[in-house]
């Protein structure tokens, strides 16, 4: 064999059956050994960062490894937005990358960038490989560092002479996944944690992405349920708790609801698990809560204290955690009233909100969402009501714009049987809508509404809150046309819609087996509030009325 078709022996042995890959020079060995194999499953996105997001989005929605393959130059490059997003949203992520051939390293050749350079600030591990001995523990490596702790993304870069240079079938293993102990270290902590919250009056559980990433869900709903302690989530945590259950009361922060931030600010006891306490989320390192303990669990010990100051720090697996610290407060049940939050009638009517109700309603109940980022990515996180496990695919840390079709494309690559719904902006779906054409070519169904309000909101939402309405560059009216669009890129526009009836109506008339594009018209002053302005306490909340 070569050491393209070792490449192949590595992939299979790490459970991967599904890549996405656009080719050029440095991988056409790679791309030959996957024609000759024909034992891989491979889509081919429009753009590399595109299916970076894609391999991304297929990751989250599987709770497994995403694989992306690029070229050299500006092939490795264009997928640097893409292993950000997935570095800052902790995303288990495998790019290999072509390169020049071993004797034109370092000499300024056509297509050379040395990627490894570029991403060491974005990555968990990246290397180049020149020699085919040193392909297998490469990526044997890679796997082991994006699946195991905190997961994330890692680059493997290998020359193109070393794709072509014959080897011999070298044997090849998983590195198994370490048992996590650390919260043996811990005991003392865990009981610090449960006399704090034995002997709170107002405790508030805050979950994070890491409940996801790491299984946990299951015990932190036991561990809620029992002690009748409200649920409130990060952006990336949506999922882990059922929002229809009394108990969750969604995300808290920059756009949380008054009641949510208002309920966590005043709290006694604050119960951090596998969340950063984010900037978008505290506003600042004092801001949180009025006069809280804060108990951080987490698997990375770089979080504690990183962005705000917490009492009781606990390391290790979240599971084994949650369990003991469950086993130890089967006696405690708070009785405080707790209710789903009651909103003022004027949200309830508003327009965004009931487009995202109806999608709910009238899809079918496994849909998973994706957004791209923006307004309507906050009023999804809102008041889209996730009841599972890995069914919101956003991006939280970076903010991606261009995320959405990508990544909405590879989650449903990982979920085929479950329906998919991508809610973008006519902001964001301009910088991702060709990654529509590589979801047709592949036959990836999927609904995609496009909030539509011919301006960059969230930038005009600040604007209007901070530069005293001088709205400089973020109008958006132009000629696109989607219909026309569409019927370029041969997926059905559904139509223009003005109101959840008229929405209703085309959703009863879509075929969910196609790709539809689907225009929600909404006013370019309808804005993502309540809002805290950034680096305010979280209780100092702006209402949809105090813009103007």
């Amino acid at each position: 064999m070569n050491g393209a078709d070792y490449v192949l022996k590595c992939l299979r042995a790490e459970g991967i059956d599904t890549v996405f890959g656009y080719p050029g020079g440095a991988v056409i060995p790679l791309f030959d050994a996957l024609y000759r194999d024909g034992g891989f499953d491979v889509y081919r996105p429009s753009h590399e960062q595109g299916g970076t997001h894609a391999a991304d989005g297929f990751a989250r929605a599987s709770g497994g490894v995403g694989v992306m393959i690029a070229t050299s130059g500006p092939g490795a490059t264009n997928t640097v937005t893409g292993i950000a997003t997935a570095y800052s949203d902790s995303v288990p992520l495998v790019v290999i990358s072509g390169q020049v051939g071993s004797s034109l390293l370092g000499k300024n050749s056509f297509q050379e960038v040395d990627i490894v350079s570029i991403t060491m600030p974005i990555t968990k591990y990246n290397v180049l490989v020149t020699d085919t001995k040193d392909i297998g523990p490469a990526i044997r490596r890679a796997f082991f560092i994006a699946r195991s702790g905190r997961p994330g993304p890692v680059l493997v870069d290998i020359t193109k002479d070393t794709f072509e240079a014959e080897m011999e079938d070298l044997p090849y293993a998983v590195q198994p996944i370490e048992i996590d102990t650390r919260y043996l270290d811990c005991m003392d902590e865990i009981k610090e944690a449960c006399d704090l919250i034995r002997n709170a009056e107002k405790p508030v559980i805050y979950a994070g992405g890491g409940v996801l990433k790491s299984g946990s869900f299951e015990e932190l709903r036991k561990f809620a349920k029992l002690l009748n302690i409200p649920v409130t989530n990060s952006i990336m945590g949506l999922g882990a708790f059922d929002r229809t259950d009394p108990l969750s009361y969604g995300i808290v922060g920059m756009h949380g609801q008054r009641e949510t931030n208002l309920m966590v600010y005043r709290s006694d006891v604050v119960i951090g698990i596998g969340v950063r306490f984010s900037d978008r989320a505290i506003g600042n390192r004092t801001g949180f809560s009025e006069k809280a303990k804060i108990i951080h669990i987490d698997i990375d010990e770089t979080e504690f204290n990183k962005n705000i100051d917490v009492d009781v720090r606990i390391l290790g697996d979240f599971k084994k955690i949650l369990q003991i610290m469950t086993e130890e407060l089967t006696d405690v049940h708070f009785n405080r009233d707790i209710k789903e939050i009651e909103e003022k009638q004027s949200e309830k009517d508003f327009l965004p909100r009931r487009y995202i109700e109806t999608f709910q309603e009238k899809l079918p109940e496994d849909t998973n969402v994706a957004t791209d980022v923006g307004q309507h990515q906050m009023w999804t996180m809102m008041y889209w009501k996730a009841k599972k496990p890995y069914s919101v695919i956003t991006s939280g840390g970076q903010g991606t714009m261009g995320f959405g079709v990508g990544a909405a494309m590879g989650a449903k690559i990982a979920r085929p049987d479950e329906e998919m719904l991508l809610i973008t902006g006519d902001g964001s779906f301009r910088m991702n809508h060709h990654e529509v054409l590589a979801a047709a070519s592949h036959k990836v169904p999927m609904t995609i509404a496009v909030f539509n309000n011919h301006t960059l909101g969230m930038v005009r939402q600040w604007q209007g809150l901070f530069q005293e309405k001088r709205y400089s560059h973020t109008d958006i009216y132009d000629a696109l046309d989607l219909e026309a669009l569409s019927k370029a890129y041969g997926v059905n526009y559904a139509g223009k819609v003005h109101s959840p009836e008229e929405l209703e109506e085309v959703l009863e008339e879509i075929d969910l087996d196609e790709i539809n594009i689907i225009e929600c018209m909404i006013d370019h002053d309808d804005g993502a509030y309540p809002m805290v302005a950034a680096g305010k306490s979280i209780n100092n909340i702006i209402d949809r009325d105090q813009m103007y």
